[in-house]
């Protein structure tokens, strides 16, 4: 059985209805997007308590609203020493809304935090840009059968930033606030506990910054309060993200076996790009696999880690078939079929995903003990980010340059091919070759939509998340009503890897060979059940340099 690929020997009428409804499928994914999604992420927003500890945390006791001592004025505060270790800012998270205390559900799946930091211009205490400032943080966690004060230690670090504010020459007078951009404070990869608690302790080594003004904390000026922002998943984007992955996964699983069998039963071993198409399913099939099912019951704080690592392994191999699939149309037959006449082409798509893999192990992986950890804390962290990125981003513009510069060439070629071979042949052998050709041109726009809404929604995902670490983490691309471009970019991603398995698996019609639409004179397909393989499809036969 293999007398071409399915897309060269289905009716156009069944072609027709397979690709309408698809195409009723991809809109519906948009739909739901827009009518029952809400906004990927919200934010909570808390105004720190400041207190007094008169044990300077030699006591170890969590400072909490009943245990606050509250400092009602911090700038009109007078410590009694000069280490500022008395002072504790607090904040229970979530906050309670008209008398109802709120609680984190693990459907919001991540809690991350940024801190503001307020400061007030002094002519005593100046602030110096790119001033160095360390937290001594601790979280702590309360579950339903605790007691309401009853908190148990979920981290604690010190946690350095850099401090960059900006005042306006008019506010440069006491009173005048700085504009502070915000820090990162923590990252939880799961909503495992509905409580939460922060306390958060700035000293000051006075003697320390006698000897070095630039030690940390010696110059951040005068504070006068923190405002902490929380923001986390929303559980109904997750619900419906959920179903929707789950609804997916056995489709693509049925139709990854249905091709495997496929290709399995052939006479002669599988093509390249057949084989590629396997693991692209494949990837996909692990990627749509819904495992934050799990994290609704049990405790996964390595889940972000997890998810990052499923999508680079997509993306990885996405990329790394468009290069085939390309190719694989343009090579002569001393190459095709061959992994290693890619081995430049696929260095640009393994350099990327290795520095951008280096780089999530280092940041995700050090989140799983120590949430206030950021790469970009750090010099040494912030070098290797940097160059990560830096790698990654040369490479990918490489790449899509030399992917684009492949599909081109293919189009070209078929221009070429098809003026200068196809109409000096029959009408009925013209007919069928050139139905092989608008299906193959059909594939590869779909294949560059489908490239262009996949780059845009990492590039958007990634522009979001960083938003979420800055300024706009309160109105942010991910905070915003963006469910339906999520939605529908996963809806068609799973549409193209689940047409190109049903279009490009070998067709149960037995054929002299798909290379006959092209190389014999035959006006008809000549059924022939004893001839069982061919070396390649009708279309790459057709664009294969010619040997004459």
């Amino acid at each position: 059985m293999a007398g071409g690929a399915v897309i060269e020997n289905l009716s156009n009428r069944k072609l027709f209805v397979i690709i309408a409804g698809l195409l009723a499928v991809q809109i519906l994914f948009f739909l739901v997007g827009v009518w029952y999604a809400p906004s990927p992420s919200s934010y909570m927003e808390f105004e720190m308590i400041s207190c007094r500890d008169e044990t300077k945390g030699l006591s170890g006791e969590w400072i909490h609203r009943d245990s606050c001592h509250q400092i009602e004025e911090l700038s009109e505060f007078t410590p009694s020493s000069f280490d500022l270790r008395e002072i504790v800012f607090i904040a229970k998270m979530p906050h309670a809304r008209d008398g109802i205390e709120l609680e984190y559900s693990p459907w919001f799946q991540f809690l991350l935090g940024v801190l503001q930091i307020e400061v007030e211009y002094s002519e005593h205490f100046k602030y110096v840009p790119h001033a160095q400032i360390e937290l001594e943080v601790r979280m702590g966690y309360r579950e339903h059968a605790s007691k309401k004060n009853d908190w148990k230690e979920l981290a604690t670090s010190n946690v350095t930033r850099i401090l960059e504010c900006t005042i306006a020459e008019e506010d440069k007078k006491d009173g005048g606030t700085y504009n502070c951009d915000m820090l990162d404070l923590f990252e939880l990869g799961s909503s495992s506990y509905p409580f939460y608690l922060v306390n958060i302790r700035i000293p000051i080594d006075q003697h320390a910054c006698q000897y070095n003004p630039k030690n940390p904390n010696c110059q951040i000026g005068k504070l006068s309060g923190l405002r902490l922002i929380e923001i986390h998943q929303n559980g109904g984007f997750t619900l419906l993200w959920l179903w929707t992955k789950t609804l997916m996964t056995p489709i693509v699983g049925a139709c990854l076996w249905w091709y495997y069998n496929r290709i399995n039963q052939l006479a002669r071993n599988p093509l390249l790009l057949e084989r590629a198409i396997l693991y692209l399913g494949l990837s996909l099939a692990i990627l749509d696999f819904p495992i934050e099912w799990i994290s609704l019951t049990h405790r996964l704080p390595f889940l972000l880690l997890v998810s990052d690592l499923r999508q680079g392994l997509f993306y990885t191999v996405l990329f790394s078939f468009w290069l085939i699939f390309a190719g694989e149309h343009l090579i002569d037959d001393t190459t095709r079929n061959n992994i290693k006449s890619y081995r430049f082409n696929l260095s640009f798509i393994i350099i990327a995903s290795g520095a951008l893999l280096i780089y999530d192990l280092i940041e995700r992986g050090v989140q799983l003990y120590d949430p206030f950890y950021s790469v970009w804390s750090s010099p040494t962290g912030s070098q290797i980010a940097y160059v990560a990125i830096f790698i990654s981003a040369i490479c990918t513009v490489a790449y899509f340059g030399f992917l684009l510069f492949k599909i081109v060439r293919v189009w070209t070629t078929i221009k070429h091919k098809r003026s200068a071979q196809l109409y000096q042949t029959s009408e009925n052998r013209r007919l069928k070759v050139e139905g092989v050709i608008y299906r193959f041109k059909f594939l590869m726009l779909f294949t560059v939509l489908c490239a262009g809404f996949t780059i845009l929604a990492y590039f958007m995902k990634q522009y979001g998340e960083a938003q979420l670490h800055g300024d706009e983490a309160r109105s942010g691309f991910l905070t915003g009503s963006t469910s339906a471009f999520f939605t529908g970019t996963f809806g068609m991603c799973n549409i193209y890897v689940l047409i190109l398995l049903a279009m490009y698996a070998p067709s149960h019609k037995h054929y002299r060979g798909a290379t006959q639409l092209i190389d014999e004179n035959d006006d008809e397909i000549i059924d022939d059940p004893s001839n069982q393989h061919t070396e390649s499809n009708a279309m790459t036969t057709f664009l294969k340099p010619s040997t004459d």
